[in-house]
């Protein structure tokens, strides 16, 4: 597995793993310190990082063509959490959609509670905008280690709020 670093002004250093050529995981730039193989370049490295500054930057960029397979193999992923995750791809910059309605869109909508245990756990945030999916009741719900507070400030840069 190769880390490739990178870095975004005002929020930090993240980090992109491959297998070879093919994505398994992105870690969201945080202020904490996060180290890489410096000499590391995947294919498509740098392209996805600048594209994952851009959105942090403010710019509405779409990962839907980030091919994200060899993540879900990498993650052991099931079929119904792959296709929550798919789901979850599917709700377009600046809007949100509920755990409900990504179990509704998945085939299995009473299944709520499997769409907040799948984007709690799923690869490569930022890409899969795990960020935009909150509670039915308005409210922000989790967002695994980073905190609400990080999901918050997603949605205010895409201009969307939650309560």
């Amino acid at each position: 597995m190769i880390a490739y670093r990178f870095e975004v002004a005002g929020w930090g250093a993240g980090l992109l793993h491959y297998d070879g050529d093919c994505l398994i995981d992105l870690e969201e730039p945080a202020p904490r310190a996060r180290t890489g193989t410096p000499s590391a370049r995947p294919p498509g490295a740098p392209a996805l990082a600048k594209r994952v500054a851009a959105y942090l930057s403010g710019r509405a960029i779409n990962f839907a063509d980030v091919d994200c397979r060899a993540a879900y193999a990498r993650f052991g992923l099931t079929e119904l959490e792959v296709r929550m995750i798919e789901a979850v791809r599917t709700i377009p910059y600046g809007q949100t959609a509920s755990y409900r309605e990504i179990a509704e869109l998945a085939g299995h909508p009473r299944a709520p509670r499997s769409a907040g245990a799948t984007c709690a756990r799923g690869p490569l945030s930022i890409v899969v905008p795990y960020h935009r999916v909150i509670r039915s009741d308005g409210s922000i719900g989790m967002y695994g280690e980073l905190g609400e507070e990080r999901k918050r400030r997603l949605l205010a840069l895409e201009g969307s709020h939650a309560r």
